[in-house]
C-alpha cells in the first residue's frame, strides 16, 4: 500500500498521516497533532492539559516548526519549538517539521533534542542539504513541487532512498500519482518504491 508521509487532505487507498488539530485527531487512524508555525499566538502561551492529553493519543506532532516568512517573531517561533521538542521526547512521538529560510535554527533545536524521530516536510531543496538534513538523523519527505527539482533526482538516483518518503500536503492528488512520477524519474519500479517508502514511513513511526 502507498503511504502518504504528510497530509492535510487525506484520500482513500493510501495510508496516511494526517496533519490535524486536537478536535480532529479521531478521524483518523493516524493523525499528527498540529500545532502549526503560521498560527501560533503573538506571544509564548503554556500548553493546557488537552493538548498534553491529545498527544498521548496522537500517532506523532507536527506539523510544527519554524518560518522566517510567516506567523510571529521567530524567537517566539523557538520558543513554541523548543517546548513542543521536549514534549515530544517525554511523549516518544515521532515529529513532522515545517521549516521556511531557517535550517540553522531548526538544527540547532533538534541537536538539543537528538533523540526525537524528526521528517522534514515539504522538502524542495539543494542535494547539498538534503544531505546535511540527511546526516542530521531527519527523515525527508518530497511533494509533488519537488518533481520538477532535476538536480534533486539526479542525486538521489546515486545517493540512495535513505530516510526519504512522499507526501501531498495539502494537494487533491493521490500518492500514488506523486510516487509513479517519481519512481518514473528515479528509474525504479513504482511498486519497488512504494515497498522502500512504506518501510521508511515504519521506521518513523516505530
Amino acid at each position: 500500500m502507498a503511504t502518504d508521509f504528510h497530509t492535510h487532505r487525506p484520500k482513500p487507498g493510501a495510508r496516511a498521516l494526517v496533519s490535524c488539530r486536537m478536535e480532529e485527531l479521531t478521524h483518523y487512524p493516524l493523525a499528527s497533532l498540529e500545532l502549526h508555525p503560521w498560527n501560533l499566538p503573538a506571544h509564548f502561551e503554556p500548553f493546557p492539559p488537552e493538548f498534553h492529553a491529545a498527544l498521548k493519543q496522537a500517532a506523532a506532532l507536527g506539523e510544527i516548526g519554524l518560518d522566517r516568512l510567516r506567523g510571529p517573531a521567530l524567537p517566539v517561533q523557538q520558543e513554541y519549538l523548543e517546548a513542543l521538542l521536549s514534549l515530544a521526547e517525554q511523549e516518544q512521538k515521532p515529529v513532522v517539521l515545517h521549516c521556511v529560510r531557517a535550517v540553522p535554527e531548526l538544527l540547532a533545536a533538534i541537536r538539543r533534542h537528538p533523540k526525537v524521530r524528526r521528517l522534514y516536510h515539504g522538502f524542495r531543496g539543494k542535494p547539498e542539504q538534503l544531505e546535511e538534513l540527511r546526516r542530521a538523523g531527519f527523515y525527508v519527505s518530497l511533494g509533488f513541487a519537488s518533481l520538477e527539482n532535476a538536480a534533486l533526482f539526479a542525486h538521489l538516483k546515486t545517493a540512495g532512498l535513505a530516510q526519504i518518503g512522499f507526501e501531498t500536503d495539502d494537494s487533491p492528488d493521490p500518492v500514488e500519482t506523486l510516487l509513479a512520477s517519481a519512481a518514473a524519474k528515479l528509474g525504479m519500479e513504482c511498486a519497488k518504491l512504494e515497498a522502500q517508502t512504506d518501510a521508511t514511513f515504519d521506521s518513523f513511526l516505530r
